[in-house]
């Protein structure tokens, strides 16, 4: 009898993991059949864009075939060759500018696309238990694209009201803002003591942890999140799900040792960590395990406040002067650059950059978002004091998407979530 029941049970184990095989394979179809949908359409746009510059292109050539005609009634043969030439190249070259744009939108960067889709449907056992990943159908890394900062118009897409209660999806005195490109998930540092996620539309996901200490700064890489803790003088790593993984540093000035860290990111090329302390005058670089690699700005900072990493330069901004300095690839000094906008003294205290190495930045006191290009110069100002759509009081959090939107938070506003 305990044979027969031994192979009762075999067989109902096969029965489940044959079940599972078949549920997450049906998961992974569904995956890749939104993923198809997704390319296509990109597919169809991109075809139409084609399609509008070769009729400009047509129209031009057709306008320039008639001077070609008339010139030839007027000029002698040997200054009709000259004169088509100069055309052709005139022709050649406008091809090249209507087709520029059209070939840079294109370019996608897919990093293991097909590995990663299998990846995140999880792994099956067979001994009963399956462990399954979220699925995350938002289309693979791309460069954020370069807003159109002199057509900004107001947000219409969604704000979060802010609340003092800890109901989920409500915020309260929110600092730092971080995008995942891949899912376009919004991950958010809460005053109730917490990270809060949203979708790209700004519909509450879910939440972890809140047991931290004044979360501030965040940043999110390809699968982990890691945040600051003002008065915890820590920075915690975190699975994209909420899952704590690691959390490392107390208060102090040695290595891997804090006073009052706020903005971070990570590093492109070896996934360090650079941490900005605002006590300490440094930028504090970690590898990617949270171990101590070596330290940025000693003796040149006044009160570090956020920093942006990029493959070739490294952001700091310094809400004392208030200042950017930016240094190269090997930490060396390349530039300092006076981020004070309309020539007024500012409080800065986030920031954002963009592929043309733009700065988006904050500013708390003047309740409004200042737009450098990489020179320093003002090219855009937006926003003013107030309560309503487009108005702000006290913002701080700033980040693009890989659409092009810029999403701000403000700790005192009614409208605490804002979209541009």
């Amino acid at each position: 009898m305990a044979s027969v029941a031994v192979n009762r049970n075999f067989i109902e184990q096969v029965k489940e993991s044959r079940k599972m095989i078949r549920y997450c394979f049906k998961r992974s179809h569904e995956a890749l059949q939104l993923r198809e949908s997704i390319l296509l359409s990109r597919i169809d746009q991109i075809e139409n864009d084609y399609n509008s510059k070769t009729q400009e292109v047509n129209k031009l050539v057709e306008t320039l075939n008639k001077e070609i005609t008339h010139t030839t009634e007027i000029f002698s043969a040997n200054k009709l060759t000259d004169i088509q030439q100069i055309i052709q190249s005139a022709i050649d070259k406008k091809i090249t500018e209507l087709t520029a744009d059209t070939d840079s939108s294109i370019k996608f960067e897919w990093d293991n696309q097909f590995e990663t889709d299998i990846e995140q449907l999880g792994s099956i056992k067979l001994n009963g238990q399956t462990n399954i990943s979220p699925i995350h159908t938002f289309p693979p890394q791309v460069k954020p694209v370069v807003p159109d900062y002199k057509a900004k118009q107001l947000p219409t897409a969604y704000c979060c009201k802010k609340s003092n209660k800890k109901a989920p999806g409500e915020l309260n005195n929110p600092t730092g803002i971080a995008v995942h490109y891949q899912t376009g998930n919004i991950y958010i540092a809460d005053g109730n003591n917490r990270v809060q996620v949203f979708s790209c539309n700004g519909d509450y996901l879910f939440k972890f942890s809140e047991k931290m200490n004044n979360p501030i700064g965040i940043c999110i890489t390809q699968n982990k999140v890691f945040v600051t803790q003002l008065y915890g003088h820590c920075i915690n790593k975190y699975e994209l799900e909420g899952k704590l993984i690691k959390s490392v540093g107390s208060k102090g000035n040695g290595e891997a040792q804090f006073s009052y860290p706020q903005g971070l990111d990570v590093s492109d090329g070896n996934s360090n960590v650079y941490v900005c302390e605002y006590s300490n005058k440094r930028v504090q670089i970690l590898t990617q395990e949270l171990k101590f690699h070596s330290m940025l700005g000693i003796d040149l900072f006044k009160s570090p406040r956020d920093v942006k990493v990029t493959r070739d330069r490294v952001f700091v901004l310094d809400d004392n002067d208030p200042c950017m300095f930016v240094f190269n690839s090997d930490h060396v000094l390349s530039n300092r650059l006076i981020s004070r906008g309309d020539g007024k003294q500012n409080f800065p205290l986030c920031f954002d950059i963009d592929r043309d190495y733009n700065i988006i930045m904050s500013d708390y006191d003047n309740d409004c978002v200042y737009v450098f290009n990489q020179e320093g110069e003002q090219i855009h100002k937006f926003g003013k004091k107030g309560q309503g759509i487009g108005e702000f009081i006290n913002p701080w959090g700033i980040a693009l998407d890989n659409t092009g939107h810029i999403i701000v938070v403000c700790q005192k506003n009614t409208n605490c979530l804002q979209f541009f």
